[in-house]
């Protein structure tokens, strides 16, 4: 039996837009000739070795001590640079130490990481504890649970950094600003322009080339629940603002504080002192007269989409009504699963997007935007979509199914009209939902159900291939 024309087309566009995310890996393939793969246990770069091509590597150690003239990418438990690389470096790892010179950018991710030579261009940091001991001339921008800066840490730029501890010590320098978000911070260091930011406690002892803008929290030490234990251990600092005696701010300071600083006498402000008491936040109920004017909005919005609806598709919207009245159980089931269809099919558009993304970006970077383009325009059809008819479309159908019930128990004349009905119906879900705790639950279900039917829809038209009949057996 042959395959109807609609089905063969549906295979048609199927293997064509397959061929869109497979295409790119195929033209990588050809295009990342060049780099060298190296994996193993343990990988080793020689000091007198040069690999003048972009470099991957992936195992347990990895030991780059050459010259290496382009891009590193390296993957291992214990990964160790101590030579030169002309260009950027990408390295994850469990243990991630940096003791030689690279001359463009170090992005780096792991457990324990340690910069104690020189980075040219800029460092960007995530892991447990983030240690930077050497020269960076560019910005810093680091997040980690424990992150610290010692004595030989020299930042010619500015310094981004978030965690739970932040610690530089007094012959560290931060040529820029320093913008931070920290439960507990110690400055004893010299940042040459601004200080910005919010923490826990935070106490100055070295100095401060400009302003300092920071706000400081709670009145007691605050520790994070079930951290792990960092391999750096954390400073000890009082709750609120302290500014010892070594402390020097050569411009104005500003903070946010439920209690004055803890300021001693030798410390020096050239500028003056400003505190800013922290807001009581408190969460706001809205008011009457607003719930109201939304509940008319929604009215107002859902009733002018129902009424579309229900003049140019009245044969779709009233099927899927029809499909939930028969059959509401299934429906809310079939909803739950489209619900988590959705949801995977948006985290694999993105995954794939970003894999093909980063894939590109250093084989064939004039295919690699155009293609981040066409999976966010894809995601987000998917969001738009689902949130409109979650929102508007579910709402239609189930008012048009709960007025022409109740229509028809109070005057059967009138269930025979769809707008009629509708009406009725969107006017008792709009009253509903709005009450409050129970009018979440209801537009729960009532966006399960409506996403139910359409899932009961779509496979009922689907196209089918019936078996072909079996031929009959001469007796």
């Amino acid at each position: 039996m042959k395959i109807k024309q609609p089905r063969r087309n549906l295979k048609h566009i199927l293997c064509f837009l397959a061929s869109l995310f497979v295409a790119p890996f195929l033209l990588s393939i050809a295009a990342i000739g060049s780099p060298q793969f190296q994996t193993g246990d343990q990988i080793i770069v020689g000091a007198q070795e040069v690999i003048a091509d972009t470099l991957y590597a992936t195992g347990d150690r990895i030991t780059l001590d050459g010259t290496l003239k382009r891009n590193v990418f390296a993957a291992g438990d214990i990964v160790t640079l101590t030579g030169t690389v002309d260009n950027d470096v990408y390295l994850a790892g469990e243990t991630i130490t940096i003791d030689g010179i690279v001359k463009g950018d170090a992005i780096v991710a792991g457990a324990l990481i340690t910069l104690n030579g020189d980075v040219e261009g800029d460092l960007i940091a995530a892991g447990q504890s983030v240690v930077v001991n050497g020269i960076v001339k560019d910005d810093v921008r680091i997040a980690g649970q424990s992150l610290l800066f010692k004595n030989k840490a020299q930042v010619t730029d500015d310094v981004i950094a978030a965690g739970f501890s932040f610690e530089s010590q007094p012959q560290s320098t931060i040529g820029g600003s320093l913008n931070l978000a920290s439960g507990q911070t110690l400055l004893a260091g010299t940042i040459n322009q601004h200080v910005v930011g919010g923490a826990g406690g935070l106490t100055l002892s070295g100095t401060v080339g400009q302003d300092m803008t920071v706000a400081v929290g709670d009145q007691k030490p605050w520790r994070p629940p079930f951290a792990p234990r960092s391999s750096i251990d954390s400073p000890n600092v009082a709750a609120g603002l302290t500014l010892t005696d070594s402390a020097r701010i050569k411009g104005q300071l500003t903070y946010k504080a439920q209690a004055d600083a803890n300021i001693s006498d030798g410390a020096q402000v050239a500028g003056t002192i400003v505190r800013e008491p922290l807001p009581n936040w408190e969460p706001s109920s809205p008011s009457l007269t607003a719930i109201i004017f939304q509940q008319l909005q929604r009215l107002l919005t859902v009733g002018l989409v129902g009424c579309f609806l229900l003049w140019r598709f009245p044969n779709w919207t009233q099927g899927l009504a029809q499909s939930i009245q028969t059959q509401p159980i299934k429906a809310f089931g079939w909803g739950i699963v489209t619900s988590l269809v959705v949801g995977v099919v948006g985290v694999a558009i993105s995954t794939l997007t970003t894999l093909l993304f980063v894939l590109l970006i250093f084989t064939l970077s004039g295919l690699a935007f155009p293609v981040l383009g066409v999976g966010a325009l894809t995601n987000l059809a998917l969001l738009v979509g689902f949130g409109s008819f979650a929102s508007l479309i579910a709402p239609v159908v189930i008012s048009n199914m709960g007025g022409h019930w109740l229509l028809k128990q109070i005057h059967a004349a009138q269930a025979t009209s769809r707008y009629t009905s509708f009406l009725v119906g969107l006017i008792l879900l709009v009253l509903l939902t709005a009450i409050p705790l129970v009018g979440g639950i209801l537009s729960l279900i009532v966006i399960l159900m409506g996403l139910g039917a359409l899932w009961k829809w779509g496979a009922s038209h689907l196209p089918q291939r019936h078996p072909p009949a079996q031929a009959q057996l001469e007796g």
